[in-house]
């Protein structure tokens, strides 16, 4: 009996610093893992890798909404890519229409850097607000971009992907994943309540474009006369800018301007001259041409191999503006047709996916493309109306197309 009992508290001795050791290791884990996060999120801030710094205009945007939806007049809202951030003057577009005695207010919700799948997303927050406010956009504009639907693009945005869907995506459309990929579900709730929104595909491609740029194609070179003049002529305006503009507090997407940029009315004679000297020598053919490469191999811009995935996600953006929008219009914006021709591939590509969104939406698609009112000495590169000129002419354009509609 006395050996069993003595063999008993061996056995407990030996067991309870085996558990006390074990539930030391777990706190230790445990501390360390918060410790590693922590540092995480203090080195992410350290880089600004948030919402805010890396979709700094559409976080802009987005929290702009609640007001935007409190504006006493009808509402206008042009939505697409950074051409339509380029192209479209809304406070042009509203005083021309004021002076016909019209009362509209209208926005510019053109993003950089978002393909379909990530607008359709935040075109799902956007109708949320616009319902659960019960108000409505008299037009809605979509800017249908080609180039941005390519599987070329879908390809070079794979890193992005789990970022960008925890900033766009609501709990409820990320459980709706998780109920279908376990595994994935919690990887993109941990992206979103651990880690700030940022992937480690993302931390690990900032690191490596850091230490490994990627080479810029530079197949064609201006004169040392035009660079230095570029330099000369942009260091201008950046100073004109700040001068004539001294409350301006860097926002990507400013209230004040409608989502937009400055309109030539409000600047002074001699920037507009500087603006002619700085367009002379940045666009030049070299630029141009070198442009149009960037293009080609990032974007698929003449061959247009188009990335179903893509092309659905289009289609449910328009859904989502007609849950909240009187009309809604499709619109293909103007092409650089100097540097930018579609092979006929391309060209029976783009008929047959044009076909596709008409038919999915009951929208014919308006091809602005090689519309009369514009050329190509009014982009800025291949892609991107210049301001001042190609902005202003082609607000005009729509000025003309939609004042009817807009009654």
């Amino acid at each position: 009996m006395s050996s069993s009992t003595s063999n008993f508290n061996e056995n407990k001795e030996q067991v309870m610093p085996d558990k006390y050791v074990f539930h030391k290791m777990m706190l230790a884990i445990v501390l360390g893992m918060i410790a590693a996060i922590g540092l995480v999120r203090v080195i992410l801030d350290l880089n600004d890798a948030n919402k805010q710094g890396i979709m700094g205009r559409v976080a802009e945007a987005q929290a702009a909404l609640p007001r935007i939806i409190e504006e006493p007049n009808d509402l206008v809202m042009f939505y697409g890519s950074s051409m339509t951030g380029a192209g479209f003057s809304p406070r042009k577009f509203d005083r021309d229409l004021k002076a016909m005695g019209k009362n509209i207010t209208s926005f510019n919700f053109g993003f950089g850097g978002l393909n379909p799948y990530f607008q359709d997303l935040l075109s799902r927050r956007i109708a949320e607000q616009f319902e659960n406010k019960d108000r409505r956009l008299k037009l809605a504009l979509i800017e249908f971009n080609p180039f941005q639907t390519t599987t070329t693009r879908w390809n070079r945005a794979k890193f992005t992907l789990d970022s960008f869907i925890t900033m766009l995506a609501s709990d409820e459309e990320l459980w709706q994943i998780t109920k279908q990929d376990l595994t994935r579900g919690i990887r993109l709730f941990n992206i979103k309540y651990l880690r700030n929104d940022i992937s480690a595909e993302m931390v690990t491609s900032f690191y490596g474009r850091e230490i490994f740029p990627p080479q810029r194609s530079r197949a064609f070179k201006d004169d040392e006369q035009t660079i230095a003049d570029r330099q000369t002529y942009g260091k201008e305006l950046n100073e004109l800018f700040e001068k004539e503009y001294p409350d301006y507090e860097g926002e990507d997407w400013s209230y004040a301007w409608q989502g937009a940029g400055t309109i030539p009315e409000e600047r002074s004679a001699h920037t507009l001259a500087v603006f002619d000297k700085y367009y002379a020598a940045t666009q030049t053919d070299a630029q141009m041409k070198n442009d149009r490469l960037s293009r080609i191999r990032s974007a698929d811009i003449e061959e247009l191999h188009f990335e179903p995935l893509l092309v659905e996600s289009f289609i449910g953006i328009v859904k989502n503006f007609q849950r909240f929008s009187d009309q809604v219009e499709v619109i293909m914006l103007p092409k650089n047709t100097r540097y930018i021709h579609y092979t006929p591939a391309a060209k029976i590509r783009l008929a047959q996916t044009i076909k596709q969104i008409e038919e999915a939406t009951g929208i014919k698609i308006k091809d602005h493309q090689e519309i009369e009112e514009i050329n190509p000495d009014m982009f800025r590169d291949t892609t991107h109306l210049s301001r001042y000129r190609g902005d202003i002419a082609y607000t005009d354009f729509l000025l003309k197309e939609y004042t009817q509609s807009l009654n």
